[in-house]
């Protein structure tokens, strides 16, 4: 700024002192040329100056001011630093979120007609909401936090629940490399997977968690969960309430006391980065997961012993150019329920340029005995003449699930990522063809 204000008092000085001299040499050599006079060869060059000097003029306004905006800032943010109302006792504030919008179109296989509903099952096409999360973690030192995290997830309605709310508590010192979430914490599975092997959570959930696959318990409980990472070795160990964060309500009224659930996992990252952040575009890794779970009085229903042991492997290949994942898992649990039996999931994505990729994935679930279903309205179909298959009739019965997965994705930035896939449901059994769908969605995956 000095060296501004310094050209602008030479200029000035200059325009004065020389108002008939000619200092320009392109109007010299028009004056020596006869095309310019020298008197108005030295009004343009004073004319010139004085522009030169207006110029300086306002570069050191402009200099001036941005230093000044440049001192309040600082002042700004060391007083926003040592402010209570933003800070508290913490050492920093981690603010961030997820939003998955998007628009499914369901078709339904086939569609049938009963005198009792006013109405036959339709296709249907919706907006949707399907998750947003709101994040904040408060350090209280260099490596412990709290965390808490909340999720408005869509179903008949919208409701606004704790997906995390945690105390992470690094412990390295006394066992290495081990830290634990105490309160509504991850549970050993669901997040690793969301994070190394499938990537799309915002279309649908993991194997293990959806609905349409052997849907057991979500991502998050209530109970503490030890976390061990190593560069060749990752471990989670846990001990929860069992029926997860969206019936964080339930007590143990059934169950005599006690129907907490038992889960644990153990990977070895062959390429020993264990210990890392990965990121699928950029980084090369192959995991072998062994995960377990014992989830005593499951749903609080211990007075007829139903116990779920779950015995599941799962392994990993990830390249910068594409991902290859499998998956087998087996449930000892009452026969007479849908996350009874035994089941693999395969996926695979392609990255064949940057940002764009081609992902496909299959679930296959086969229950322990035929179940019956409803449809989807809750009641049973009374199919017509050209319906009847068998003596069952009116009923649905199944003993296999099927879910095939494929889809598009795109990432426009860091920020927002477009997904267009669609979704093939099939079950196999008695007259299973009205539990059958499609489902074609476009989703915005939103980060911040």
């Amino acid at each position: 700024m000095k060296r501004t204000l310094a050209v602008m008092a030479l200029l000035g000085a200059v325009g004065l002192a020389n108002a008939q001299v000619v200092e320009n040499p392109i109007l010299k050599k028009l004056v020596e040329k006869g095309i310019l006079k020298e008197d108005e060869a030295a009004a343009i060059d004073e004319q010139l100056a004085k522009e030169e000097a207006e110029k300086a003029r306002y570069q050191a306004e402009i200099d001036k001011t941005a230093m000044e905006a440049k001192d309040k800032l600082a002042k700004l943010e060391k007083k926003w630093g040592d402010m209570p109302a933003l800070t508290g006792k913490f050492k920093k504030f981690e603010i961030g979120g997820k939003a998955y919008l998007g628009y499914t179109y369901t078709a339904i296989k086939r569609r049938y007609h009963n005198s009792t509903i006013s109405n036959n099952v339709n296709d249907s096409g919706d907006f949707e909401a399907r998750r947003f999360y709101f994040d904040t973690k408060a350090y209280i030192s260099d490596k412990d936090y709290i965390r808490f995290t909340t999720d408005l997830s869509a179903g008949t309605d919208y409701k606004l629940k704790i997906k995390y709310g945690y105390l992470w508590k690094d412990i390295s010192d006394l066992i290495p490399h081990t830290g634990f979430e105490f309160g509504v914490a991850h549970t050993p599975w669901i997040d690793y997977e969301e994070h190394s092997g499938w990537w799309y959570r915002s279309i649908d959930k993991t194997f293990i968690e959806s609905g349409d696959g052997m849907g057991l318990w979500p991502s998050a409980d209530l109970g503490i969960n030890f976390k061990t990472k190593t560069p060749y070795i990752t471990s989670e160990i846990g001990m929860f309430n069992g029926e997860g964060y969206d019936k964080i309500n339930t007590k143990s009224q059934k169950s005599s006391g006690f129907h907490n659930s038992f889960e644990g996992r153990i990977t070895y990252h062959v390429f020993g980065n264990g210990n890392k952040k990965v990121n699928p575009t950029k980084d090369q890794y192959a995991n072998i997961s062994l995960h377990l779970a014992s989830n005593i009085a499951y749903n609080d229903a211990n007075t007829t012993h139903k116990n779920l042991n779950l015995y599941h492997i799962h392994a990993v290949y990830n390249h910068p150019m594409f991902l290859i994942a499998a998956q087998y898992g087996k449930t000892d649990y009452i026969s007479s329920s849908t996350q009874a039996g035994d089941g693999y999931s395969v996926n695979a994505e392609v990255r064949p340029v940057q940002d764009w990729a081609i992902f496909g994935r299959l679930d296959h679930w086969r229950f322990k005995k035929e179940l019956e279903f409803k449809n989807d309205l809750g009641v049973a179909i009374p199919p017509g003449p050209s319906d009847r298959n068998d003596a069952t009739g009116n009923r649905i019965k199944a003993n296999k699930r099927d879910a095939y997965y494929f889809g598009v994705a795109y990432t426009m930035n860091k920020y927002v990522k477009w997904i267009a896939n669609v979704i093939n449901y099939n079950y196999k059994g008695t007259n299973p063809d009205y539990k059958d769908k499609t489902k074609y969605m476009i989703t915005a995956e939103l980060s911040w």
